[in-house]
């Protein structure tokens, strides 16, 4: 008799070509096109339609660059939109499809720009993302917006971005408050790359384990931290709903308040799209986190 050969397990039951295919969101769709031509459309009729200043540079990289929304009611809430693409793709131009919803309701709109994983390593990729939000938050007043009531929204790798900005441990070194963000909407998003950096996305990420330990938001999570929201869709792969679930144990577990959305129907992208629907749960729930439901 031929004996069985045993099954190699690279993380939580996974072997590694299990592990490679839940960390590919792209597995979930027979083509992107679609949804990367709406996040691209809706920008381009947000950024015509609405009242806004473009390019405005907060860094010295090219891409270190952000695009500012005001609402017709001014001095009202921020919405600083930290867009996805697993590390590597998009850019603020395809991040203001969701402005609409925001700038209706009342709350200022940022499309934040950052270097991708080609260019920077993630490390790089956090700190600029950080320093973004610190300029919208010593220059926002400029612009009939309130400081004090910033709100982060992120989806997927945006959504880790983000985690990370809500991190404990960096903003003292940036000369800020530690209540600098007074809520979050994280969508879809890994808040631990230990399964990412063993999945195939290491080739691109070229991160060893210490690194990603220290780029890892359920490391850093404050003990005075704000209300978020954590969504996901309940057509994400397993490891994507299972990181969402993790990450909002986590942050109640410092003692913060985290409700988690797991939006009916709705595989990865369109998860994203929730962010843009002015009826939808989880944009009825953002609004009401900044007090504008």
């Amino acid at each position: 008799m031929t004996p069985v050969k045993a099954r190699k397990l690279v993380y939580r039951g996974y072997t590694q070509a299990e592990l490679d295919i839940q960390y590919n969101q792209g597995t979930l769709v027979p083509d992107l096109a679609p949804y990367q031509a709406h996040w691209s459309e809706s920008s381009d009729t947000a950024r015509d339609e609405y009242d806004c200043t473009l390019d405005i540079s907060y860094g010295p990289s090219n891409r270190e660059r952000l695009d500012l929304f005001r609402p017709v009611n001014p001095v009202g809430p921020v919405v600083v939109m930290i867009h996805g693409g697993a590390w590597r793709r998009l850019s603020k131009e395809q991040a203001a499809f969701s402005a609409p919803a925001m700038l209706d309701a009342g709350a200022g709109f940022v499309a934040l720009g950052f270097d991708l994983i080609d260019r920077v390593p993630l490390a790089e990729m956090v700190r600029q993302v950080r320093a973004g939000v610190a300029w919208v938050y010593r220059n926002v007043a400029a612009h009939g917006l309130d400081p004090e009531r910033i709100y982060l929204h992120g989806f997927s790798s945006g959504a880790h971005l983000a985690a990370n900005v809500l991190a404990d441990g960096w903003r003292a070194e940036f000369g800020l408050p530690e209540n600098l963000v007074r809520g979050a909407v994280l969508c879809s998003g890994p808040y631990d790359l230990e399964p990412v950096v063993l999945s195939a996305r290491s080739e691109y990420l070229k991160l060893e384990s210490a690194g990603a330990e220290l780029l890892t938001p359920n490391n850093f999570v404050p003990a005075d931290g704000p209300a978020i929201i954590v969504a996901w869709g309940d057509g994400e792969l397993a490891e994507f709903r299972r990181q969402g679930v993790a990450f909002a144990e986590h942050w109640r577990a410092a003692g913060n308040f985290a409700e988690t959305i797991e939006l009916e129907g709705a595989n990865h992208f369109d998860a994203c799209l929730a962010l843009a629907e002015p009826d939808g749960p989880l944009m009825r729930a953002a609004l009401a986190q900044m007090g504008l439901a």
